[in-house]
């Protein structure tokens, strides 16, 4: 099968850090990462077949970040209704439905009148993903994205919030090395 889905994601440290705006009651990693993204600007492109979704880290990383875990860890096995990226800021909204059938992801795109013209070209019917390409490049993402915020405080590796990521994370690793 050729590949149909990928995330493609850069960032450049920024020459002048954004503000910090502290989040009550944020977890240490949700800090982190707005931590993260007040050092660096940069994009991630969401590619399914030939439709390319480009979206900012800033905002639209931390939208979907905290949720990333257990969507993933609930698309190891076959959904009896979609799991969802609602990427909700203004200037984007859009959400991101996904369902597991077997060794497949039904990937579909959800726009409205609200969605940034960026995004009105996005089909809203279901394409079909390798579940275990769609499940390795969230993984390559997200991981890329960690391993930068544990480089800026390397003292989150040791927060609960970081470690109960990084075990939902593994679940879905260990999902991929059982059918390889």
């Amino acid at each position: 099968m050729s590949q149909t889905f990928n995330i493609s994601y850069w960032w450049e440290k920024l020459s002048e850090p954004d503000y910090f705006l502290e989040i009550v009651d944020a977890t240490k990693i949700f800090a982190s990462l707005n931590y993260f993204m007040k050092r660096y600007k940069g994009q991630f492109i969401i590619s399914v077949q030939e439709h390319d979704a480009c979206f900012d880290l800033r905002p639209d990383l931390s939208t979907i970040f905290e949720d990333i875990p257990l969507v993933l860890e609930k698309l190891t096995k076959d959904t009896h209704s979609p799991v969802e990226f609602d990427f909700f800021e203004q200037g984007t909204d859009v959400g991101m439905l996904m369902e597991r059938q077997g060794d497949l992801v039904k990937v579909r795109f959800e726009i409205t009148e609200a969605s940034a013209m960026k995004f009105q070209f996005l089909p809203n019917t279901n394409i079909l993903v390798s579940v275990w390409e769609f499940l390795g490049q969230w993984l390559q993402f997200i991981k890329a994205i960690l391993d930068a915020m544990v480089e800026l405080q390397p003292e989150l590796m040791k927060d609960e919030s970081y470690k109960e990521y990084i075990t939902h994370l593994r679940a879905v690793e260990e999902h991929i090395a059982i059918r390889i």
